[in-house]
């Protein structure tokens, strides 16, 4: 794939896109300063950290695809050949479409303090960084710290009320009414 092309329809998406990525195997950076690269096993030096495992080493923003088509976000740490996504209540393991969140300007990112009952009007206005789907439902990244670890995973925020972050804490999925969501600060967008 030519890394100089600008556009593609990605049948994915449903829409023309300058960062679409879903079929690049090495992701030019392009105009909101985050993309997701495939993730091989190998940290690429422009991941960006989601959290940090109990030995306060990194940890990484992943997604990958379950057997039943959703796209979830969650942690990586370096390393592991897949990983465990949250879901009905336990860590599933995948490594089908696993990607990495990495940036060419990390700063354009921060992390916000919010809670699953104020999360839209705590970040109205701002553009929370996608992570996945589910159906047409997207997942936001968010993560949280829990048994010494600060661990990413995913949010449907759009639940008005309700949208809790959903992690993968040893085995199982859990969830929390408060955490922090990744927010990319404005800039030109496709």
């Amino acid at each position: 794939m030519n890394p100089q092309k600008s556009h593609h329809h990605c049948h994915q998406c449903h829409y023309h896109c300058h960062q679409c990525h879903h079929h690049d195997h090495n992701p030019v950076p392009k105009v909101l300063g985050h993309y997701w690269r495939d993730y091989t096993g190998e940290i690429p030096e422009d991941a960006f950290p989601g959290g940090h495992d109990s030995n306060n080493k990194p940890i990484y923003i992943g997604q990958a695809f379950l057997k039943g088509g959703e796209m979830i976000p969650t942690s990586i740490y370096p390393g592991q050949a897949g990983m465990k996504l949250p879901c009905n209540w336990k860590a599933n393991y995948s490594d089908i479409g696993m990607k990495i969140l990495c940036s060419s300007n990390p700063d354009s990112l921060s992390w916000e303090n919010v809670t699953a009952s104020n999360l839209q009007s705590t970040t109205a206005g701002k553009q929370l960084v996608v992570g996945g789907f589910q159906d047409k439902n997207k997942f936001i990244v968010g993560r949280v710290k829990h048994e010494k670890e600060l661990l990413v995973g995913k949010v449907l925020g759009y639940t008005n009320g309700s949208a809790k972050l959903h992690f993968v804490g040893g085995d199982k999925e859990t969830s929390v009414d408060s955490y922090q969501v990744l927010i990319q600060s404005s800039t030109n967008n496709c």
